[in-house]
């Protein structure tokens, strides 16, 4: 049993991170046990296990009415926020801070038991974070009230200070670890953006108007569940609003929401009299990859082609998956010679993938041989004003270069501006006899 029990120490999680962050998990965990055991022993009383006993047991109503909603806005990241902090708030406001300890324990420990499998190590970091930073709170709204006074107003500037201070510490030192135990996360992976920036300060200033209801009755913040429950919901707008905006099966901006954005572009171009391109881009021989390696394999390879495609623009460009394999890109501020450069970049960058490798590592399918598996795309380049005045016109004249360059044998550029006014015929469907490498 000793023998099994080191075995699977040595199996933790924990011994897998780097150096750096190794020693930010360690120092955290430390660091709020010791913080810990110091507010313990300088309790001088229980008093307050009502208050404990009201914010933790309606913080556990609303985050149990409010889970089928976090669980359809958890969106698989490392950060996630919700609204859990308001109760841990109210706790550094009224409480001791042991007793404000307590209240984040017991809740960590309800979302641990309600949370089936997790990775052991971050749930303690996570409790650590909520443990310093309910110190650190607390500590700010004991030099707050010294500074301000005893009046209502230096009450409630103590209060928001506080909740700041809450919000400010579990978002760095969140943000240090994530940044270093998943390198390469972005700003916005680490520290949230817009939307998690919102649920910060609507929870921290729920927390200030919880713990001034609570110091009249600890009763109130029962009275809290369903203005809660309401707010959770609420939070779901941005989640529907980018599932109404996003491809579900390419990640990719949705059609009519691409064309949106390209009026709303193309509207900023005529008044700054610029030029910008329209690109649409078509899987060559897509249809052949469903038939001989099945619709899993072909959704994947249509996954990667469009990572690819995403990855190889800037960030001011707008993507769309036009329909089918066709992708549509809008190019403000591009004439037709980078346009041009930018078409050809995309259509190497695609021929060159080993989106073999990329499909059967999703799929865990190894009998994608890289041989056999490629694909190319053909592209065709519209530009304003020369080739059309609105979207339409643009998305008209790229779709027929785009055919003119399927005609021309794929895996090529085509520039309305070449074509005139002779219509490029539509390809020939490939017959089944073609041999593989025409295939794919």
């Amino acid at each position: 049993m000793v023998a099994q029990s080191r075995r699977s120490v040595r199996k933790w999680a924990l011994w897998t991170l780097t150096v750096p962050a190794f020693v930010v998990v360690v120092l955290v965990d430390f660091g709020a046990i010791g913080y810990g055991v110091q507010a313990y022993t300088e309790l001088p009383s229980w008093h307050g296990l009502d208050v404990v006993a009201a914010l933790t047991v309606s913080a556990l109503i609303a985050v149990e009415g409010a889970r089928r909603v976090e669980n359809r806005r958890r969106r698989g990241g490392a950060l996630h926020k919700d609204l859990a902090p308001a109760w841990m708030i109210a706790a550094a406001i009224i409480l001791h801070p042991a007793m404000a300890i307590l209240v984040v324990v017991l809740l960590r420990i309800w979302w641990r038991i309600r949370a089936g499998k997790c990775i052991p190590y971050r749930w303690a970091f996570s409790t650590a974070v909520h443990v310093l930073a309910v110190g650190a709170a607390h500590a700010v709204f004991q030099s707050a009230r010294d500074l301000f006074g005893g009046g209502e107003l230096a009450l409630v500037a103590a209060m928001v200070a506080t909740a700041v201070t809450f919000v400010v510490t579990d978002t760095l030192l969140c943000g240090l670890a994530i940044s270093l135990i998943i390198p390469g996360s972005t700003r916005q992976e680490t520290v949230g953006g817009f939307d998690d920036l919102c649920i910060d300060v609507t929870a921290a200033m729920f927390g200030c108007l919880l713990a001034g209801a609570c110091l009249i009755s600890p009763w109130f913040a029962f009275v809290a569940i369903p203005i809660t429950l309401t707010a959770q919901r609420a939070l779901l707008l941005g989640q529907l609003e980018s599932e109404a905006q996003t491809d579900p099966k390419t990640s990719l901006t949705r059609v009519d929401f691409w064309r949106r954005q390209t009026e709303e572009m193309l509207r900023r171009t005529r008044t700054q009299r610029e030029q910008m391109s329209v690109l649409l881009i078509d899987i060559d021989h897509f249809k052949q990859v469903n038939d001989r390696h099945g619709h899993l394999v072909g959704d994947e390879a249509l996954r990667a082609v469009a990572t690819i495609l995403r990855s190889a623009i800037r960030a001011k460009d707008v993507i769309g998956r036009f329909g089918g394999e066709e992708f549509v890109i809008a190019l403000p501020d591009t004439g037709i010679d980078e346009a041009t450069v930018t078409a050809d970049r995309l259509r190497q960058a695609v021929a060159d993938s080993p989106l073999a490798a990329m499909c059967a590592g999703v799929l865990d399918c190894p009998d994608l041989d890289p041989d056999d598996f490629q694909l190319t795309v053909s592209i065709g380049v519209a530009v304003y004003p020369a080739e059309g005045i609105t979207v339409d016109d643009l998305l008209l004249q790229a779709d027929r270069a785009m055919y003119a360059a399927k005609a021309a044998g794929r895996n090529r550029v085509r520039l309305a501006a070449d074509l005139g006014n002779i219509s490029a015929p539509k390809p020939q469907p490939v017959s089944a006899a073609a041999p593989p490498a025409d295939r794919a």
